[in-house]
Parts: structure tokens; C-alpha cells; sequence
């Protein structure tokens, strides 16, 4: 890593392929409940939500700052870390999709970073060592670092500052592929030695399959 890299946690998405599992009581505060509209934000792993967990852990590492951006759920997002050193961004237009989240984190990170990491909130194995290890790749304003397992890429991805416009041009649920493919000449690919971090939970079958391949 050169200079300073903001973290960005992206937690304002509506979830609608989410629900949440365990089928504990509804009334017993901080459970999962099967068919329940608690947002996935909130859903919890080794009794610690995922918006919780994920900030956490970036503010472990050795990422500058890091920005928790909200929108469906803004309240009870919010009241998970209020105790937490974050920066908030509010996204009002989070029902479309998930380019708006990261205009709105960028325009909080601070003048003085170089580049920023994009966090997802549901794939839990991501923790400070591998954001760290990420950083470690970061190469300045100009490069692009993504973590992959045999070949595989995934979040988070870490871009520097001179592709912010790009970012910033981004549209409804529109991904970054089609940026890494056209900034291809400018990618770091940092291979991971297990896929786990790379592991997302989205829909309540794959929660259960996370619980029983990590035990949490």
C-alpha cells in the first residue's frame, strides 16, 4: 500500500432475495426468523449481524476511515453500530440499486485518500487480514486490486482515486466487471488461499449453508 485507502461498506440494499433463517421466536430480540422481513443487514452470524461484523472488521485493518452507506433500514442499521467510529452516508436512493451506494461513498471518502475498498456486508468471511492483505497490493491512484480464488474474482475491490469518475458513471445494479475489463491493463489480482472470503449470503439457503460449513 502508498497512501491512504478509505473503506466503503455498502449496506443500503433492500435484500429482496434475502430471508432470514433459524426460525427462532419472533419476539426474542437480535434472532433470525424464518420469513421475516429483517433486512440481511442485519442478519446475524456467530451472534454478530452482518453490517456489524463487516464494520468491525474494516476498522481493524488498516484502512483510513471507514463509511457505512445505509438506505433500507436506515434506523436500525444505524442503532447495530452506533457505538462504532464510522462515517454514515445516507443513500436515499437505494431501491435503485446499487450504483447510487457507491456514488454516495465516494463522495464522503476524504481528499486526502488514494483509493477506496467497496465491502460488501453479506459475505462475512472477510476479515481484517484479508482487507489488509488487499491493501498490501494497493499500488497507488492508478491501480485496481481484486481478490480471487482459482481464477475467480470477487469483492471486495479496491480502486484508486483516478477511476472514481468511471465509478461514478455507474447506473442501477450495474457491477464493476465491465470497468475491470475495460481498466484491465490496471487490475492486481491478489489470489486468496481459500474461496470463503469470497462467500456471499444471499437467499436463506445459502445461509444455512453457511452455517453448516463454518459451524456459526
Amino acid at each position: 500500500m502508498t497512501g491512504p485507502v478509505s473503506g466503503v461498506v455498502l449496506a443500503a440494499g433492500l435484500s429482496t432475495r434475502f430471508e432470514s433463517a433459524c426460525g427462532e421466536n419472533a419476539r426474542v430480540p437480535g434472532k433470525n426468523v424464518a420469513g421475516s422481513t429483517r433486512p440481511k443487514q442485519l442478519y446475524r452470524i456467530g451472534g454478530e449481524s452482518l453490517v456489524r461484523r463487516t464494520c468491525r472488521e474494516a476498522l481493524a485493518s488498516g484502512l483510513a476511515e471507514v463509511i457505512l452507506v445505509t438506505g433500507h433500514a436506515e434506523r436500525e442499521v444505524k442503532e447495530e453500530v452506533a457505538d462504532l467510529d464510522l462515517l454514515l452516508a445516507h443513500n436515499l436512493a437505494y431501491s435503485d440499486g446499487q450504483s447510487g451506494s457507491v456514488r454516495c461513498g465516494i463522495a464522503r471518502v476524504s481528499d486526502r485518500a488514494e483509493g477506496a475498498m467497496f465491502l460488501p456486508v453479506d459475505q462475512p468471511a472477510i476479515d481484517a487480514a484479508v482487507i489488509d492483505r488487499l491493501l498490501d497490493a494497493f499500488d497507488g491512484p492508478a491501480s485496481i486490486v481484486v481478490p480471487t480464488y482459482r481464477g475467480r474474482r470477487g469483492a471486495p475491490v479496491t480502486f484508486g482515486h483516478s477511476w472514481f469518475g468511471h465509478l461514478d458513471r455507474l447506473r442501477g445494479d450495474e457491477g464493476a466487471r465491465p470497468l475491470l475489463r475495460e481498466l484491465a491493463a490496471h487490475v492486481i489480482e491478489v489470489d486468496l488461499e481459500t474461496e470463503l472470503p469470497l462467500v456471499d449470503i444471499d437467499t436463506e439457503g445459502e445461509a444455512r449453508s453457511w452455517a453448516e460449513r463454518t459451524g456459526q
